[in-house]
């Protein structure tokens, strides 16, 4: 139905224009609604000729997303445990490595209390490492000069070339030492080659070959290289003897001391673990290092002890007089090597068997830890 205007009114006219002004807003609305729609176009487009991908221009970054929500203190689930830090040994190493102290323990202090009450002297240190577990044992290993707490407690006799050749050795693989040349000796005036006279100074314990060292290098020398590489309580002071131009008099004369070098058993055993491990001395010097050690000519102690059963790499070292009795090696079991190192001061020489005992039910003990059906926890 439509419906027309009369003649001569403005009503038609009006409905005229309100249509137009409808049908403007509808087309406006139509046009803004298309205009603010989101470009979701994909960020690469196609180049037809080359097929290669050009990246189109950054869009616009979104907005920063709602931070999650914090659920309630009592909702959250329960923490994963702290681990321990790396290296650091777990509660299983730590009990393991116990087991192995206490163990240790029971068969050493079982013959030392028997040589005590049997008029047994003296006092003793032992230390004992199992290079596979890193496992200890100590009995005196850290102990002191009570009166100079930097000085290990025991004489070292004829383990301070352990020391000597541990010096020269290190040093020669940092390039500060030439060991294959020949030197003149100041007092005896006689050559000598270090490459030779090391290995020979380890296996046959000569005393004049220990000074001659000490003379080439000097003791605060060597003493510093010892702290260098870690030693704690070793020092040397004079010419041990007896041996060529060596005398106290001497002695005080060129060094202002008479004196014993001075060690302890875990000092002893760290340069044999340096050995063993391989990183300090250089391939060429620990082959010839090792070789000197066990081709000792002395071996009634630690290799007598395990019956000659295994290769013993092993510096020994007495002064009876001053009731020393000492023995410090690397025993190559197999499966299982370790150290073991044992010392005594103001002892008698029946600290000998005792030292021997030891050494074989803590080598009985240690073949023990290789067998698979052996209860002992390794």
């Amino acid at each position: 139905m439509f419906y027309i205007a009369k003649p001569g009114g403005n009503y038609m006219y009006k409905s005229l224009k309100i249509f137009t002004l409808i049908t403007l807003v509808v087309f406006m609305c139509s046009y803004t609604t298309y205009s603010v729609e989101p470009n979701d176009s994909v960020s690469q487009t196609i180049d037809p000729p080359t097929g290669e991908i050009t990246p189109t221009p950054e869009p616009m970054p979104s907005p920063a997303p709602t931070p999650a929500v914090q659920l309630p203190a009592e909702t959250i689930s329960t923490p994963i445990p702290e681990q321990p830090a790396p290296g650091q040994p777990d509660e299983i190493q730590l009990q393991a490595a116990s087991d192995f102290y206490n163990e240790v323990e029971a068969i050493v202090m079982k013959r030392i209390d028997s040589f005590y009450k049997n008029s047994g002297k003296g006092t003793l240190g032992i230390y004992i490492k199992e290079l596979n577990s890193g496992f200890e044992y100590e009995y005196n290993a850290e102990m002191t000069n009570p009166d100079n707490p930097k000085e290990g407690y025991f004489n070292s006799a004829s383990t301070c070339k352990l020391l000597s050749a541990a010096a020269m050795y290190h040093m020669n693989s940092l390039g500060e030492l030439e060991l294959d040349k020949t030197y003149t000796d100041e007092i005896t005036k006689s050559q000598y080659n270090l490459k030779k006279l090391l290995p020979r100074m380890i296996s046959h314990s000569i005393n004049d070959y220990f000074n001659i060292t000490l003379r080439h290098l000097g003791s605060e020398h060597i003493n510093d290289t010892l702290e260098k590489l870690g030693l704690k309580h070793s020092l040397v002071y004079s010419e041990i003897m007896p041996a060529q131009y060596s005398s106290v008099k001497n002695n005080i004369k060129r060094y202002g001391i008479s004196r014993s070098p001075r060690t302890t058993p875990r000092d002893l055993g760290y340069v044999l673990d340096l050995l063993h491990a391989g990183k300090t001395f250089g391939a060429d010097n620990d082959k010839l290092f090792v070789e000197s050690l066990l081709n000792n000519i002395y071996s009634n102690r630690l290799p007598a002890g395990i019956g000659y059963k295994s290769p013993v790499a092993h510096k020994t070292g007495t002064s009876s007089g001053e009731g020393v009795y000492n023995d410090a090696g690397i025993i190559f079991l197999e499966d299982n090597p370790y150290i073991m190192v044992v010392m005594s001061k103001g002892s008698g020489s029946n600290v000998q068997p005792l030292f021997r005992s030891i050494t074989g039910e803590v080598y009985n003990y240690m073949k023990k830890r290789t067998d698979p059906q052996s209860s002992i926890p390794q």
